[in-house]
């Protein structure tokens, strides 16, 4: 579900974070002063608690969907309930989704080597790239024409983020180099040559996937 459009109030907010109870908390400090990057997991633990970061000045690779209410260079008062009708807090995998495809084109292995199968483990995480996994991105597909996917791989507790930050890698099997090309959003965003385990984060990518209703994201290793 996500924030409605009208009578938005404070305990809105608090359900939708999952933040706890709204009870005399104060509407500046428990959600427009930090955004959910530096609070508790999967953020990266500056302050005891995440917030959605709508006061100019804190990081603005945030929860995705307040800066789509006219609020695009933050505040520093008047902070007002509107600003966040129709977010979301997770991925409800139906307008907010992580599609996964992986498509193996690797010739089959020589005889004695070992099959060069394509395994994926990435995890969507902060922007520092240190933070708890946001959400398992993982598959595997095998040799020669192998697939796996497309299939969401979010589930309805994966919290919902602005930017695909992510990091881990993808492993070939076999003994020879292979070629990898990520599209996030049908867009060509990284490619790599080598051999075995390839590490990946989104600090290679150009441009760096913004959510667009999620991410489609797509492999393919040749």
């Amino acid at each position: 579900m996500s924030i409605g459009s009208t009578n938005v109030n404070l305990d809105n907010l608090y359900i939708e974070l999952n933040a706890g109870s709204a009870t005399n908390n104060s509407f500046y400090n428990y959600i427009n002063a930090y955004s959910w990057a530096q609070g508790t997991a999967p953020g990266s633990g500056v302050v005891s608690y995440w917030a959605w970061g709508v006061k100019s000045g804190v990081n603005q690779d945030i929860l995705h969907g307040p800066y789509a209410n006219g609020v695009t260079a933050g505040r520093t008062a008047n902070f007002k309930f509107s600003d966040f009708k129709n977010s979301y807090g997770y991925f409800d995998q139906s307008n907010y989704v992580i599609d996964l495809y992986i498509e193996n084109n690797i010739p089959p292995a020589g005889r004695g080597d070992p099959p060069n199968d394509v395994n994926l483990d990435l995890a969507l995480v902060d922007e520092t790239l240190t933070s708890n996994s946001i959400c398992a991105i993982a598959g595997n597909a095998a040799e020669n024409g192998g697939t796996y996917g497309p299939g969401d791989v979010s589930q309805s507790f994966t919290f919902n983020v602005e930017y695909f930050y992510v990091t881990g890698a993808i492993t070939n099997q076999g003994l020879n180099p292979y070629n990898v090309e990520l599209y996030v959003n049908s867009t060509n965003v990284w490619n790599a040559n080598g051999n075995g385990t390839i590490a990946i984060d989104s600090t290679m990518f150009s441009p760096l996937p913004q959510n667009s209703g999620g991410f489609i994201v797509e492999f393919y290793c040749f």
